[in-house]
């Protein structure tokens, strides 16, 4: 049933209009992502997580504004609904080119979600407290070996159901360090490590 989410009664209800999430690899992100939509049992035809774009900023945006493009021809040729919001969830690692992406973003009404150093910072923050301590990949990849009781897997589909009861606060943590990179970074969108606006799509599935 399109537009329609099922609730633990069994009811339905209406939902706001169907939205795309390109992410940057076909792993960590898009696993995470699908099983979270999949938890808040939002229909395919609500959330659409894609990983075919490759694995930079730059390819993330060229490939959501493609999928925009014919989302539109196909939704005006089957008087579907389009496309309400495009997320690109992207990290800043050592991309040259992230820059171009966000502004590329920003410019074509696409959203970008953007973590610094990487998405498993969203993890991480699942278990430490705030703290502005900036921390590379690999930094991030041990200290979730340690927390989640054995070495991370970029392709573990388990990292969701091992986490989610600690989402609250994650989200805390999460905005904590977005003020502080917003701050630092004087209203900009913030590449401060660490920071992470994963938490912005997060609220916004919930809230569906």
């Amino acid at each position: 049933m399109s537009g329609w989410i099922k609730t633990r009664k069994t009811e339905f209800k209406p939902v706001k209009k169907p939205i795309l999430i390109v992410c940057e690899d076909s792993k960590s992100s898009v696993l995470y992502l699908r099983a979270k939509t999949k938890d808040l049992r939002l229909h395919v035809t609500d959330v659409e997580v894609s990983g075919k774009s490759g694995s930079a900023p730059i390819s993330v945006v060229d490939y959501a504004l493609e999928r925009k493009k014919q989302n539109l021809r196909e939704a005006k040729r089957n008087g579907t609904e389009p496309y309400d919001r495009i997320y690109c969830v992207m990290d800043v690692d050592d991309h040259p080119k992230l820059k171009e992406a966000m502004d590329s973003a920003l410019l074509n009404g696409l959203i970008p979600i953007v973590s610094n150093e990487c998405f498993e910072l969203w993890y991480l923050l699942h278990f430490i407290d705030y703290s502005t301590k900036s921390r590379s990949r690999k930094e991030i990849s041990r200290e979730l070996d340690t927390k989640l009781g054995k070495k991370y897997d970029k392709g573990d589909t388990s990292i969701y159901q091992l986490i989610k009861d600690k989402e609250s606060k994650a989200l805390k943590n999460a905005e904590k360090l977005y003020s502080h990179a917003s701050e630092v970074g004087k209203g900009q969108n913030p590449l401060q490590n660490p920071s992470t606006e994963v938490h912005l799509l997060i609220k916004y599935l919930n809230e569906l």
